[in-house]
């Protein structure tokens, strides 16, 4: 008897969607913001006139799909605002913010 996971269609479906939703982020770009001194309050891109936040993850990570184009913007607990990276839309730009004080400084990776 034969079941509906032994045929191979399922698997090729869902190997498609998978295949198809990869492409998708990877076409769409990404702006990532990655925190090792854990001093970021929020992180933002924009350009002056309008701004799009990133997304607060885990291990002060940040991250979102640009769709303005500027610089990023990270801000931090103690009130200092640092700008750097250039972001667009279908471009991939990660920062890190490193040293020994919280948001001391930033690096393009």
């Amino acid at each position: 008897m034969r079941t509906l996971l032994s045929s191979p269609l399922p698997w090729l479906i869902g190997a498609f969607a998978l295949v198809s939703i990869a492409a998708f982020f990877w076409l769409a770009g990404s702006m990532v913001v990655i925190d090792e001194t854990g001093g970021v309050e929020t992180a933002v891109a924009g350009n002056g006139s309008t701004e799009r936040a990133l997304h607060r993850l885990w291990g002060g990570y940040f991250y979102a799909i640009p769709r303005v184009e500027g610089t990023i913007e990270v801000r931090c607990r103690n009130g200092v605002r640092k700008q750097v990276g250039y972001v667009t839309r279908h471009m991939h730009t990660t920062v890190k913010v490193i040293g020994t004080k919280p948001c001391e400084r930033l690096v393009k990776v």
